[in-house]
């Protein structure tokens, strides 16, 4: 792994290169930015550098080494990987288990197998319990000699302060439309228009863009635009369909997906109202839709619109509160069939 991998984050990598090329390097790194823009890509390029035993002379890894072989295909002894573990039906634990850091820290008690450098790689440290933060934390306030941690957060809000504190922040942004649709060229897609389209809606996160593929996210977008678009007559039965379908475990990834599109479509709602211009649009290829709905709409419903949709997802996601009631609930709603007073 190098960093010439890495595009649109030019200024992050910039920055590492210069630690490494000065041999100014801190103990704990905190890469905070967007999902899916390049953070845990960044960070391994990183150990690689850090790790490489015949590195170059700018002190960037050579990726031939013994130690770079090894880090690329998962065996290195010194470098340390903490995320949150996968459960038995396929999902993913809620929380990083304070068990990890312990293991972690008994680990790190003994001296580095190969080379003097260790490396720890934190993936999604936000996802962890204050107790297990607190453990965290008595390591980076104690780290042993030459061992560096790289922390990568899309939530850094949700960590604690003291964290936060003890390691230097490297920022990454939002990826440019041209640098998603590249990267999804690569992997081996063609349709430009598709690209173009996902590229948008993707605010940025070509992690997102390839999952919006992966779940087929623009007949999604018209399913559920269509089932609370239905005639005030007729029964919600198709909203309701859907969100009997999107509450099964099976379809957890789609279900994210369900709510970046309602997320995105109020907020583009609310652009067109306010006077926004065509190209602040995400939902950029459904402009006369969105125009149609906006003349329809106050800026107040739409604003409740959104806010109501954010509320559902962290009463699914954070509260797991029972997942079919809140769509229900939430589509019926959407769909206008919920004076906005009454449902106050």
């Amino acid at each position: 792994m190098s960093f010439e991998s890495i595009r649109g984050q030019d200024h992050g990598v910039e920055v590492l290169k210069r630690a490494l090329g000065r041999n100014r390097l801190h103990h704990a790194y905190l890469f905070a930015g967007p999902l899916g823009v390049g953070k845990e890509r960044t960070a391994r390029a990183f150990a690689s550098a850090l790790l490489c035993v015949q590195p170059t002379a700018d002190k960037l890894a050579c990726n031939v080494c013994h130690a770079c072989r090894r880090l690329a295909e998962g065996q290195h002894p010194d470098f340390h990987l903490v995320e949150r573990l996968e459960k038995n039906d396929g999902g993913t634990e809620r929380f990083i288990k304070i068990a990890q850091i312990r293991a972690l820290q008994r680990s790190l008690s003994f001296k580095a197998y190969e080379g003097e450098r260790r490396v720890v790689l934190i993936l999604e440290p936000e996802h962890m319990t204050e107790s297990t933060s607190n453990a965290l934390l008595k390591t980076l306030e104690e780290p042993g000699q030459q061992t560096h941690f790289i922390l990568v957060s899309a939530g850094v809000h949700r960590l604690l302060p003291t964290i936060i504190s003890r390691c230097q922040r490297v920022r990454f942004g939002p990826l440019k439309s041209e640098h998603i649709i590249h990267l999804l060229q690569q992997s081996g897609v063609h349709d430009l228009d598709l690209m173009e389209t996902v590229a948008r809606l993707s605010e940025g996160s070509v992690g997102r863009a390839l999952m919006m593929l992966e779940e087929d996210i623009v007949p999604l977008r018209g399913q559920i635009l269509a089932a609370l678009d239905a005639d005030k007559n007729q029964p919600l039965s198709e909203a309701l369909d859907l969100a009997e379908d999107l509450a099964k475990p099976a379809q957890r990834k789609r279900l994210k997906q369900a709510f970046h599109i309602l997320r995105t479509w109020y907020r583009d709602l609310l652009v067109v109202k306010m006077g926004g211009e065509r190209r602040q649009l995400l939902n950029i290829d459904e402009h006369a839709r969105l125009t149609n709905r906006a003349d329809g709409l106050s800026a107040k419903v739409i604003q409740e619109r959104l806010k109501r949709t954010g509320e559902a997802e962290v009463a699914i996601w954070e509260r797991m509160a029972n997942t079919r009631l809140v769509l229900e609930s939430l589509f019926v709603f959407l769909a206008g069939r919920v004076p906005m007073e009454l449902s106050q």
